[in-house]
């Protein structure tokens, strides 16, 4: 049997302690034992550019909030939406990108 001789100290607020803690008794775990298995058993993923994607969904958003305002208004009668919708497959395309380097 593996002798655990190491410490590794976290702080953490009393509420993160407790939700912590309780996951651990619904796992029927000790709390070391419930963090190495969390710690230890989960991919972590870094998904790079995310930042960057919600900014040009705003972006296309608040195009789509100004269309619809100035047809409400009576002020626009017609739009070619050629460039927002390719905006739009760009963006959509990149969040597809980053769901698959999740995977």
């Amino acid at each position: 049997m593996r002798k655990r001789n190491r410490t590794i100290t976290i702080r953490c607020t009393d509420d993160e302690y407790q939700r912590i803690h309780n996951k651990a008794e619904r796992h029927k775990l000790s709390l070391s034992g419930f963090v190495l298995k969390s710690v230890l058993d989960k991919k972590i993923v870094v998904a790079e550019g995310l930042d960057e994607v919600a900014r040009q969904q705003k972006s296309i958003g608040r195009n789509l909030n100004q269309i619809a305002m100035l047809a409400h208004e009576g002020r626009l009668h017609s739009v070619r939406l050629d460039e927002l919708l390719e905006q739009h497959k760009a963006v959509t395309a990149a969040v597809c990108d980053i769901a698959k380097e999740v995977r």
